[in-house]
Parts: structure tokens; C-alpha cells; sequence
């Protein structure tokens, strides 16, 4: 019976999925016009992309872009959005699986599943040339490799989640610092199976294993990272994955609303940004971080140069004025769960550029009602759900054999919202990344207060 459920949702989630992409393909313009050019320059033969020599992109969406280009030609839109949307549904059956394993309980699976069944909003960026979809993608698919290490510890296991936490980092360089979180879940099962083990006067395992197989991943990460890094040794002068910290600092630092709204600080840094602005004749479009980026790309800075003389005015900035950025930090740490869905990029035949690829708009008066009143734009539904998401993360971590597993989601989580709060201004398509963890929370959380409830019921029905 759980098994034709759980084949019932998938097609009810399969048949969501299709429906929303069939309203049509999003326009290739903005963030998607860079990822097409890109893909362009990879056609042509420049595989590290050294003809563009931008600082803030990693390489691997690219790459997959033309890949799909090459095969498909004028049809790469379409299979882009099939591929996408495989991608968003294996992203929630590895959500579901890793929440039937951290509880042992089946119902899990189901559950999470059935969790997912409101979402619509993030499945329209499935139909963009956008990095989301597989980004959220191989981030499961690494959660699920750090899950197999954890259980069975092996050096294979230690390779497979090194390879797949770098193809993760290839494709958005925002987990860079995601691993702080895998190490500290994976320490506490180390420490909880060498418990369990010392119990059963068995011999421990060793740190200095654990320690070979970190090592291990991390090379696997630095030789997967290293082409990377040596063509931007080569553009500009030292080995980085990206830099884009600048740009994003800055708009939370100068940008008013959800910004600080600060003014440019005094300083030989500050002095020398003007002098560059005002050379191309920039100066009063400062508050703007890409019309600066671009500005000072057109004074003669490379783009990592220019992105790190704009981190050093933002940061000179916000030291100056801490309390102000501090406060507005804080408030975009708690608003990056709870800013509504309020605008969605546009599907179908729109007047958007597609650039000689063909479109399609099978229009759905249902897909429409569900798209206009959409769960995600709502702020008091979206505080509702974080209410929700915090009593299951913390079910999790109070029972004891989910404890390490519920540590883990809670730091995961907090990691997205930090790290995102700080650097970016509240959106709903960075929220996108959280959501097959959300549901796996929801999922994992109410499969053990089914479980209690149950077990309750049943000892009452026995006095």
C-alpha cells in the first residue's frame, strides 16, 4: 500500500512539474544572457572561457549549457527544461530517501513527498537558463554521498562525497564553506559509533583514518577545483574559484530598503573608486553595484580587481557604521524566510529574446490559479512555514537517535540563511536552494510525531 502511494505522488509530482513547464520557456536575458554567451565561448572551442574574462562564474553550467547546445541545437530550450525538471524531481526523491534513513521510518518517504506538493514557484526556474535546478540537485546528491560516508565509512565513500561537494562548488561557489557542517555531523558520528563500539569492547575507530579520508576528499576537490583556478591565475594574476563578495557587499552596504543605505566612506580606497567613476562618467550612478562594476571595469580594473576595490569601500563602510549594518544584516537573515515569491520570471511566447530557439506556451487556466495564488508569496504563510520548520528541526534534535542528523539540518539551514542574509538581498529565488531540506525537515519531523502518537495510542489501548 505505502508503495502505491508513494507512486501515486510521484506522478501527481511529475505531472506538476510538467504542467508549470509547459506554460513555456523563461526569455534568455539577464543572469541567463551570461550563462548563454558563456556557453557560446565554451562552444567555440575555449573550454575555461579565457575569451570572457569575468570573475564571478564557476564553470560547470556553462559547460552543460553547451553541451545541450551542441546536441540540440535550436531545441536546447526544450530539453533544457525536461532536464531541469528531472533534475528538480530527483532532488526531492534523494530529500525523501535521506529522510526515510535518518528516521528508519518507511512513512518518511511519503511524507516529505507529500510535503512537496504545494511548491510551484521554484519549478518555473526550471524553464530558465538558470544554475538552480542542478545546483539543488548535485547539493543533494552530496548530501546523500556525506550520508553514505557517514554510515559506512569507507575511502570510496570519502571520494564520491569529495567529487560531488566540488561539482556542487563548480556550479555555485555559495557552499564553499558548507563542508564546516558535514565535518561537524560527521564528528559526531564518529564519536556515537566509537560510543556504540566501546559498549561492545569492540576496537574504536581511529581519527587517523578519518583524517585519511578527509584528506582524500579534499584532494579530489582541489584537483576537480585547480583548472579553474589556473585560468584565473592566468586572467588575473592569482588562483581563486570566484570573486564576487565585493559586488554583493556592496549592495547590502550602499542599497536602501533592505540595505544599509550608507554613504561612501573617506578613505584612499573610497578616493580612488570616485577618481575611476568620474573618469568614465559614473559618479552619480554609485549606488547602483553593477553600473559600479562595470564602470570600473571600463577605467581599466580587471573584473576581479574591480570587485575587490568595491569590497574594500563596502567593507570600510560598514566598520564605520556597524550598529546600522548589523541591524540591517539581522533583518535580512530572518527575511530570507519569510520574502514572498511576489514576482516570477515570465513563461511563454513572451517578448523576451530567445535567440533563434523555439518556444512553446501551452497556457493551463489551472497551472495559472495555482502560479497567482501560490503559497511562497505570501509573508504571513512563509513565517507560518518557518514556524513550522523550526518545530521539526528541533524535533529532530531532541530525539535522540535523529540528534546528530537534526544538528546537521539546523547548521545546513542556518548556513543558507547567514550566509545569504549577509551578502544578498532578500529574494525568493535564493530560498529556492533550502526547499528539498525543508521538506525533508517537514517530512523526517512528521513521520516521528506519527511514529509517537502511534505508540502512545497504542499503550492507552493496552491499560
Amino acid at each position: 500500500m505505502r508503495k502505491f502511494l508513494v507512486l501515486i505522488l510521484l506522478l501527481l509530482i511529475t505531472t506538476k512539474t510538467a504542467a508549470v513547464l509547459l506554460e513555456g520557456p523563461v526569455p534568455i536575458q539577464r543572469d541567463a544572457f551570461g550563462y548563454w554567451k558563456l556557453s557560446a565561448v565554451v562552444m567555440q572551442g575555449d573550454l575555461l572561457m579565457l575569451q570572457d574574462p569575468i570573475a564571478y562564474r564557476t564553470p560547470i553550467y556553462p559547460w552543460f549549457l553547451a553541451f545541450l547546445r551542441f546536441l540540440c541545437g535550436t531545441h536546447t530550450l526544450k530539453i533544457l527544461a525536461i532536464v531541469q525538471g528531472i533534475f528538480s524531481l530527483g532532488s526531492l526523491i534523494i530529500a525523501a530517501s535521506i529522510a526515510a534513513r535518518i528516521t528508519k521510518l518507511p512513512k518518511a518517504f511519503a511524507l516529505t513527498l507529500v510535503a512537496s506538493l504545494p511548491i510551484v514557484s521554484s519549478l518555473v526556474f526550471d524553464a530558465a537558463v538558470l544554475s538552480e535546478s542542478m545546483f539543488i540537485f548535485l547539493f543533494m546528491l552530496n548530501l546523500l554521498a556525506i550520508l553514505d560516508y557517514a554510515k559506512y565509512g569507507t575511502a570510496t565513500r570519502a571520494s564520491w562525497a569529495g567529487f560531488t561537494f566540488a561539482m556542487t562548488l563548480l556550479t555555485r561557489p555559495i557552499v564553499i564553506l558548507i563542508w564546516i557542517p558535514h565535518l561537524f555531523f560527521l564528528l559526531l558520528i564518529h564519536k556515537r559509533k566509537n560510543d556504540r563500539l566501546r559498549r561492545l569492547t569492540m576496537k574504536p575507530i581511529t581519527y587517523r583514518l578519518r583524517t585519511y579520508h578527509l584528506l582524500l576528499a579534499g584532494l579530489i576537490v582541489t584537483a576537480c577545483s585547480a583548472p579553474w583556478m589556473l585560468r584565473n591565475q592566468l586572467l588575473f594574476g592569482k588562483p581563486f574559484l570566484t570573486e564576487f563578495v565585493g559586488r554583493n557587499i556592496w549592495i547590502v552596504t550602499f542599497r536602501d530598503g533592505s540595505g544599509a543605505g550608507l554613504e561612501i566612506p573617506l578613505g584612499s580606497s573610497a578616493d580612488q573608486l570616485r577618481e575611476r567613476l568620474n573618469q568614465v562618467d559614473a559618479a552619480d550612478q554609485w549606488q547602483d553595484t553593477w553600473q559600479v562594476s562595470n564602470a570600473l571595469v571600463r577605467s581599466g580594473l580587471d573584473d576581479a580587481a574591480a570587485d575587490q576595490l568595491m569590497k574594500k569601500v563596502a567593507l570600510q563602510a560598514a566598520q564605520q557604521n556597524k550598529t546600522t549594518f548589523a541591524y540591517k544584516a539581522f533583518r535580512r537573515v530572518i527575511n530570507f524566510w519569510r520574502c514572498p515569491a511576489s514576482e516570477l520570471p515570465s513563461q511563454g511566447n513572451s517578448n523576451g529574446p530567445f535567440y533563434g530557439q523555439q518556444t512553446w506556451d501551452y497556457s493551463s487556466s489551472i497551472v495559472n490559479v495555482a502560479l497567482q495564488n501560490r503559497f511562497s508569496q505570501s509573508v504571513t504563510l512563509n513565517t507560518g512555514l518557518l514556524c513550522g520548520l523550526v518545530f521539526c528541526v528541533v524535533l529532530l534534535m531532541v530525539n535522540y537517535p535523529t540528534r546528530a542528523y537534526g544538528i546537521w539540518i539546523f547548521t545546513m539551514l542556518a548556513y543558507f540563511s547567514l550566509v545569504t542574509g549577509i551578502l544578498e538581498i532578500p529574494d525568493y529565488r535564493y530560498r529556492i536552494v533550502v526547499e528539498p531540506l525543508v521538506v525533508l525537515s517537514f517530512g523526517a519531523g512528521l513521520a516521528i510525531l506519527l511514529s509517537r502518537l502511534r505508540k502512545t495510542a497504542i499503550v492507552v489501548n493496552s491499560v
